[in-house]
C-alpha cells in the first residue's frame, strides 16, 4: 500500500540558529584575515630577504661594530637603490656565547636589531663554531638575510653543513676553485666571494653556478667604477666607503 504525504502539512521546518550563523560568519572572517595577515608577513619577509634585494640592484656592504645597528649610523644611505648590509666581524666569549667585535655585543641582539631595521649582515665567523652561529641566526629568523664567511676550508664545510639553506661564502681564485666551490656546496646556496683583481671570464664563469657574487670595491684608475661592474656580474660590493662608491655609480651613470 503507498503511503500519501502531506504536502501543505503545517509541520514546523526547523530553523537556523541565528547566534550559530553569526558565529560561524566571524569565524570565517576571522580566517580570513588570519590568511590575509601571514601572507602579507611572509611577503614582507620575502622582500626584506637576501635574494631579493639582491634582485633590486647591486648591494652595498659596510663593516661594523654592533655598537649600533641603524644604518645611517655606520654610513650607509637609505635610498632604495643602495640596500643596506654590514659585514660583522664574530667572537666567542669564555662563557661560550658569540658576540659581535669590537663591542662585545651579543649576536642574538644584533641579530633581532638588525632584523628589525631590515639590514642585512655577512658574518665572518673567525674561531666561533658554525653551529651555535646557524643556531642564533634561525631564532632570529634571519636565514634569508644573512651570510656566512668562513676563515678556511674546515670552517667553511661547518657552515655549509650547520644549517641547509643559509647563504655561506667561498673564496674562488682560479677556475679551479670555482669547480671546487660548486662540487663542495652541492645543493646547498652559496655566494662565490672573488677579488676586483679577478677577471671577467672568472667573474662569468662562477655566475653561472653560485647564487650571489661578492667581490669588494676595486680601486683602479684604468677604469670607472661602473665600468667595472658593466663588466662583472656583481650582486654584493664590500666597501669601507659606501658613501663615495655610490657618488662613483651615481657620477658614472
Amino acid at each position: 500500500m503507498s503511503h500519501q504525504y502531506d504536502l501543505t502539512s503545517d509541520t514546523p521546518k526547523p530553523q537556523c540558529n541565528p547566534l550559530k550563523r553569526c558565529l560561524g560568519k566571524a569565524a570565517l572572517a576571522v580566517g580570513v584575515c588570519v590568511l590575509a595577515g601571514t601572507g602579507l608577513a611572509l611577503h614582507k619577509s620575502h622582500a626584506d630577504g637576501l635574494m631579493a634585494r639582491i634582485h633590486h640592484g647591486l648591494v652595498i656592504c659596510s663593516p661594523g661594530t654592533g655598537l649600533s645597528m641603524t644604518p645611517g649610523s655606520t654610513g650607509l644611505l637609505h635610498a632604495a637603490s643602495t640596500p643596506g648590509m654590514l659585514r660583522l666581524q664574530l667572537a666567542t666569549q669564555e662563557n661560550g656565547r658569540v658576540v659581535v667585535m669590537p663591542g662585545s655585543n651579543q649576536l642574538s641582539e644584533v641579530l633581532a636589531s638588525s632584523r628589525r631595521e631590515h639590514t642585512l649582515l655577512m658574518l665572518d665567523l673567525n674561531d666561533t663554531n658554525p653551529v651555535d652561529v646557524a643556531k642564533l641566526v634561525r631564532n632570529a629568523r634571519m636565514r634569508d638575510r644573512v651570510v656566512l664567511v668562513a676563515s678556511d676550508h674546515e670552517t667553511t664545510e661547518a657552515a655549509l653543513r650547520a644549517d641547509s639553506s643559509m647563504m655561506v661564502a667561498i673564496p674562488i681564485h682560479s677556475t679551479r676553485d670555482a669547480y671546487t666551490a660548486h662540487r663542495m656546496a652541492g645543493r646547498h646556496p652559496y655566494a662565490a666571494y672573488l677579488s676586483p683583481s679577478a677577471t671577467p671570464d672568472l667573474f662569468a664563469l662562477v655566475h653561472r653556478d653560485a647564487e650571489a657574487i661578492i667581490t669588494e670595491n676595486p680601486h683602479s684608475a684604468a677604469f670607472s667604477t661602473s665600468k667595472f661592474f658593466a663588466e662583472r656580474p656583481v650582486d654584493i660590493v664590500v666597501t669601507e666607503q659606501p658613501m663615495q662608491l655610490t657618488k662613483a655609480l651615481a657620477s658614472d651613470s
